[in-house]
């Protein structure tokens, strides 16, 4: 919530903000100015996943002025950003098709993607691999069976059907790859399904796999438990 033009419980959302830039650091980004667009619809999107934002019901915030406030509210009427928020609004739902841009929601609460890797490393005595960190992240409890909405599902089955086949063709299963495939590649700077830990799988610079917090580049050609 913003309550003189402070963002509250400030101690919480401060904490969350900042881990949410370690997550992303732009090399460009010496001042905000110079941050790219993509890094901070990142930035935006991961916070809305973890935030609240408190809309205050059409009631004018204290720090606002009667003109602005009025100004405002004539613009947010308008026709054309009203569809703006209603496109926005769907775009939200997560119901785009598989291979889509749209942004992925998890079960993961405040933790991140990256935190979630970690602890999922912990529990299997390795790296997760990416299809491993999608599913836990993803079904309720991380319990891999309870999927959060019918697109992770889609995701989960149509990764299980291709694994399927490369078996059946005698083809080495490259875990992390298939994923990519799978889910249609990069979009936008950004992987479905992994958050943060896109640039911990991939790096789309080269044609080589980065090395990851937790060691992913190790376990490429993944066992799946």
């Amino acid at each position: 919530m913003v309550i003189n033009v402070s963002l509250e419980p400030s101690g919480p959302s401060s904490r969350k903000i900042r881990k949410i830039f370690e997550e992303k650091i732009d090399k460009e980004g010496i001042n905000w100015k110079s941050v790219s667009g993509e890094t901070k619809d990142f930035y935006y999107e991961e916070f809305m996943k973890q935030c609240i934002w408190d809309e205050t019901g059409g009631k004018k915030p204290d720090f606002v002025s009667e003109d602005s406030w009025e100004n405002w509210k004539q613009k947010w009427n308008t026709p054309k950003l009203q569809k703006v928020c209603d496109q926005n609004s769907k775009n939200r739902k997560s119901k785009a098709t598989i291979g889509g841009s749209t942004p992925s929601t998890h079960t993961g609460g405040t933790a991140t993607h990256y935190e979630h890797g970690k602890r999922l490393a912990r529990k299997l005595g390795r790296p997760p691999t990416a299809p491993k960190l999608f599913v836990h992240t993803n079904t309720k409890n991380g319990d891999g069976k309870t999927f959060i909405n019918e697109k992770s599902k889609d995701v989960n089955d149509a990764i299980q059907a291709k694994r399927e086949q490369l078996t059946q063709n005698n083809e080495t299963i490259d875990e992390n790859n298939m994923f990519l495939d799978v889910v249609g590649g990069q979009q936008k700077g950004r992987v479905y399904g992994l958050g943060s830990q896109a640039t911990q799988y991939y790096n789309f610079g080269s044609t080589s796999s980065s090395t990851s917090a937790f060691d992913v580049s190790q376990q490429n050609t993944a066992y799946v438990k």
